[in-house]
């Protein structure tokens, strides 16, 4: 490289080092505190709900309600994501790996769920802490139920369901119930008011409901691998 670099030119004086000697090195910066950090771009569209999908996250980010329906640009990396409507950015957010949950500026908000919202004083994040308290399984029955609607608000009214049913029977039954829930394929407040009402939830965890296949004609028996 050295004898490279100090060759001199065909056509004019001097050499490749000379030159950068003399006019490029006084113009060079210091390198970068922080690492390069590679950044993913994909193109989605803006839900009904205001938000755009992640789906590398399983994570939702909201919009400006006004770009409802509109084709949007995604650029995000390990902290953030970025969103733009052409060259223009409308939104920013921390990016967030909690599978099925929500990140939502108050801004972005239509004015009837605005309203609601500043009525009410209710968000995801406060009937989870409130869940969380209560145990695991409560915890994840919340999520689901919250995760279940295209507007989170609309499962607000099923989440104070659920407070009200884990003081009326106490958070011992209502980890209980929830957890006997969740060996079902959805869950809803109905269905953790029912096994409280029924005192399914004092139930030992042998009486459960195993998860198996129903057998139907596509299933295969044992004796085809004989």
């Amino acid at each position: 490289m050295d004898i490279f670099v100090n060759q001199p030119f065909q056509r004019r004086s001097g050499s490749r080092y000379q030159q950068f000697i003399e006019i490029e090195k006084a113009t060079l910066q210091a390198l970068p505190f922080e690492d390069f950090t590679y950044k993913h771009k994909v193109e989605v569209k803006v839900q009904k709900n205001y938000h755009i999908f992640l789906g590398e996250d399983i994570h939702y980010y909201s919009v400006p309600c006004k770009y409802v329906g509109s084709k949007v640009t995604v650029v995000y990396d390990t902290k953030t994501v970025c969103i733009y409507v052409g060259l223009k950015q409308i939104t920013v957010h921390k990016r967030d790996y909690r599978k099925n949950g929500y990140s939502i500026y108050v801004e972005h908000m239509p004015e009837k769920h605005l309203r609601y919202k500043e009525q009410l004083g209710w968000d995801a994040d406060y009937f989870l802490s409130i869940m969380q308290k209560v145990g695991e399984n409560a915890t994840e029955v919340t999520t689901k139920i919250l995760a279940s609607h295209n507007f989170p608000e609309q499962s607000y009214k099923a989440c104070c369901g659920l407070i009200s049913l884990s003081k009326r029977y106490g958070n011992e039954r209502f980890e209980n119930a929830s957890k006997r829930a969740l060996i079902g394929p959805r869950v809803t407040y109905g269905i953790i008011e029912n096994i409280l009402k029924n005192n399914l939830d004092k139930q030992s965890s042998t009486n459960l409901p195993a998860k198996f296949i129903p057998f139907h004609s596509n299933i295969r028996g044992n004796q085809t691998y004989q």
